[in-house]
């Protein structure tokens, strides 16, 4: 009888630590790497642990047919993790990896920030329209829309600016929406 009660603390402990590697395991999923190079490698990607000692890598764990690699921001185009994409585009200066929330005339992206140590992630909406290639701010955190930037930046699209302005959207993909459909409704020729 003691003999099996001071073997449950060991067993408690092979059981915890059998228990954090298969969760380990989950946090990788189906997707694609696209190189700098164009080459797409088809594989395994992970880009954030979860849990309580989790959080977004500042790069992607990728396992494929040669192997695993890591890939910063500035070593990859895109890559896809389930259904998600993120690409590499430059943001204050610096090369970091944005999750594509729509694409079209303006391509929306979402930048995620994560604090040290805290499991909250933050989305910050940016915007950016196919013929320019810098990025600009859309919110304001809690407050909503930048709505004098938005209406500067969307001053091709006059029923748009008048939208916003009379606070008609509060989201950014409204905006997005109706630019993109805006756009696609011009005449061309």
């Amino acid at each position: 009888m003691q003999n099996s009660l001071k073997a449950g603390p060991y067993i408690s402990f092979v059981f915890l630590l059998i228990v954090v590697a298969a969760n380990g395991q989950r946090n990788f999923d189906d997707g694609y790497v696209i190189t700098n190079k164009n080459d797409t490698l088809y594989g395994q990607v992970s880009d954030r642990k979860s849990g309580p000692f989790g959080g977004i890598y500042g790069d992607v764990r990728f396992r494929g047919e040669r192997g695993k690699r890591k890939y910063r921001p500035k070593d990859i185009k895109e890559y896809k993790i389930g259904k998600t994409i993120f690409r590499s585009e430059v943001l204050d200066d610096e090369i970091v990896f944005l999750k594509l929330k729509a694409e079209g005339a303006v391509t929306h992206y979402v930048f995620e920030l994560q604090e040290q140590g805290e499991e909250m992630i933050l989305d910050i909406d940016y915007l950016v329209k196919n013929d320019d290639s810098h990025l600009v701010r859309a919110t304001q955190g809690i407050f909503g829309l930048k709505r004098k930037r938005l209406a500067l930046y969307f001053n091709d699209c006059p029923q748009l600016v008048e939208k916003i302005q009379n606070k008609e959207f509060k989201y950014v993909f409204e905006v997005v929406d109706f630019y993109n459909t805006w756009k696609r409704s011009q005449k061309t020729y």
